[in-house]
């Protein structure tokens, strides 16, 4: 039955696999304007020789996000965050170093060229793995709905029950779990998956310290399994729907619906399921359609509908709502139950779509109504009168604060208004807040202005929260700062002043850096790759960047402008004031020693200490 079915070639080899060239990196970076990788997340506007935009990171008012395109470098003042353009996919992707490069050279054409040499499959990253354990299950279950014996009456229930076809099941490749306790793991073991993997990826239980695959038992047994895709398309978890097929010896059997949990590559509240496919067809001017499950996101693609997403079985989260904002729909429309719990949803949802910046747009079902059916039978068209009677988050709020049994008072207008204010904490642009207390008090029925003055009034009486303070040029302080202060001050002048580094290494000793901070440890290395003749100067940097750390750190010296008028006389300075501090620190011992030593020992001390004492006299030079 799976006789054709094969793997990629990298899982039956233990030949080394390549690594992405060190020139192909470069490539990239000089090739591809960081302001054109950042613009599809951020609104950028001219800032001099740079460009700023709000966060993506947080939520602010003030644009506190640099990027610096000559330097190739971003920072982030609100939440410390910076790096390269590859530290930004990374941190807006959710992904490994390799995978930012890839996804790089692949949206702007680059090709890639790759060394031989690289980690072995037993070395290399087990978040690789894992991602190609879920590629590698998806296909599976697939390929047991469509053809095992098992599954017959699961394809009878997916096309007579559910009513969709299975050229959907193919498209979306919806699979089946077998009932077999152990089906999965022993599959996995002929295609020489390793049991790390499948200890990380959440479709087994295991002992900790397993190593048998036969010992690893399926999570999901006799259930239709439902592939969850990140916005790259990779399949990182499942949903599973419980079926007649479902076993009685299933810890979960009751439950209809069970998620993949928490894995290195799923986390459920920063994931929409769909998302991958509706980004692809929302185009200006559209709104994405928020529904309960992924069925019913499926559903609405059958019938047109390619804009569908929904959350992972939870109440939507500020990261989910913050990435549907990433794509700038004119809204989000919200499917859901005309009862009361799906009231309660949408008002529990709207702070967080307030702060996302998002407009909500209500479409309520009649009661008892299901969304299902109701596509199914009428398809797409069902869903245009309730667009027509859909209700504004303003609307919905209002509504469910105001009584229903008898004309509201000024009492109840005023309690109503104050919900309104509430909510409206969360919207950044003050513009958009006079749009909302405009719009509530035509609801109301009472003077705008007059609602306008109450907001003021009602923000001057709120306590003022002390916000993150702002950043200054200088760096961090630690427990030595004078040390701090000169190690960093070098290492940006080493930075930004390359033409003055060749004669460094011979001046400065190693020891003067004696400092554990990231600063120390990369001037450090710089030093040490100078006087190696590995690097000709610090243009060539990149070479030395090993993690997000290392990138990060060069942003924030990239980010910050000291005003140097003599760039060989602030280095000498800079050389002088460590020097000194680690002098007068081994004087200071010495002199210490000296007192407790032996009179035989004490010449070699005192001759120490004079030399040292000489050498601060001398000034260094370059």
């Amino acid at each position: 039955m799976l006789a054709n079915f094969h793997l990629p070639s990298h899982f039956h080899s233990h030949l080394p696999l390549p690594r992405i060239a060190q020139r192909s990196i470069e490539a990239i970076k000089h090739q591809v304007n960081l302001v054109d990788i950042v613009s599809p997340y951020v609104q950028l506007k001219r800032a001099g020789r740079s460009w700023k935009g709000l966060s993506p990171f947080t939520t602010e008012k003030t644009p506190s996000f640099y990027v610096h395109p000559d330097r190739g470098f971003f920072k982030c003042f609100s939440t410390g965050e910076g790096g390269d353009c590859f530290s930004f996919v990374m941190k807006m992707e959710n992904l490994e170093f390799y995978e930012a490069i890839e996804f790089i050279a692949k949206k702007y054409n680059i090709t890639l060229e790759y060394e031989e040499g690289g980690p072995s499959r037993e070395e290399m990253s087990l978040r690789k793995q894992i991602f190609e354990l879920h590629e590698l299950a998806c296909d599976w279950f697939h390929r047991q709905l469509v053809e095992s014996k098992e599954a017959a009456p699961v394809r009878t229930y997916w096309k007579e029950n559910r009513g969709f076809t299975g050229e959907t099941a193919k498209e979306f490749k919806i699979g089946y779990a077998p009932a077999a306790i152990n089906a999965l793991a022993l599959y996995f073991k002929e295609r020489g998956v390793t049991t790390a993997a499948m200890h990380q990826s959440g479709l087994f239980f295991a002992r900790d310290r397993e190593q048998e695959h036969a010992n690893f038992k399926s999570r999901f047994r006799g259930r239709l399994m439902i592939p969850i895709r990140d916005v790259q398309g990779r399949v990182v978890a499942f949903t599973a729907r419980q079926l007649e097929q479902t076993p009685q010896d299933d810890p979960a059997r009751e439950a209809k619906y069970v998620n993949s949990p928490e894995t290195p590559i799923f986390h459920k509240g920063r994931i929409l399921f769909g998302l991958d496919h509706a980004r692809t067809h929302l185009k200006e001017g559209d709104s994405f359609l928020l529904v309960e499950g992924q069925l019913d996101a499926i559903r609405c693609w059958t019938v047109g509908l390619h804009t569908a997403v929904a959350p992972q079985g939870t109440a939507i989260t500020e990261e989910q709502l913050a990435l549907l904002s990433r794509y700038e729909p004119a809204s989000v429309e919200c499917l859901l139950d005309g009862d009361a719990a799906g009231r309660k949803a949408a008002l529990r949802a709207l702070p967080l779509a307030f702060k996302a910046g998002l407009e909500f747009r209500f479409l309520l079902l009649p009661e008892k109504a299901d969304p299902d059916d109701l596509l199914r039978t009428e398809g797409a068209a069902a869903l245009e009168p309730l667009r027509q009677n859909a209700k504004s988050g303003i609307q919905l709020s209002i509504e469910d604060a105001l009584p229903e049994d008898h004309a509201p008072s000024t009492h109840d207008k005023s309690v109503a208004l104050r919900n309104i204010f509430e909510l409206l904490v969360h919207v950044p642009s003050e513009v958009a807040r006079e749009d909302y207390i405009q719009s509530a008090a035509r609801i109301l029925k009472v003077d705008a202005q007059a609602a306008l003055r109450d907001y003021n009034a009602a923000q001057r009486m709120r306590p003022r929260s002390s916000g993150p303070k702002e950043e200054t040029s200088a760096p961090p302080a630690a427990k030595d700062p004078l040390l701090t202060q000169a190690t960093w001050e070098l290492l940006w002048l080493v930075l930004h002043h390359p033409e003055h580094t060749k004669t460094l290494p011979e001046l400065i000793d190693y020891e003067w850096i004696n400092s554990d901070s990231p600063a120390a440890c990369m001037l450090s290395r710089i030093l040490a790759e100078l006087r190696e003749g590995l690097i000709d100067d610090t243009s060539e940097i990149d070479k030395l960047l090993d993690s997000t750390e290392d990138r990060q750190l060069l942003a924030d010296i990239h980010s910050r402008d000291l005003e140097v008028e003599e760039p060989v006389k602030q280095i000498e300075i800079c050389l002088n004031k460590l020097r000194r501090k680690h002098h007068e620190t081994r004087i200071k011992e010495l002199e210490q020693t000296i007192l407790n030593a032996e009179p035989a020992q004490r010449v070699g001390l005192m001759k120490e200490r004079k030399q040292l004492v000489s050498e601060l006299s001398k000034p260094l030079e370059i």
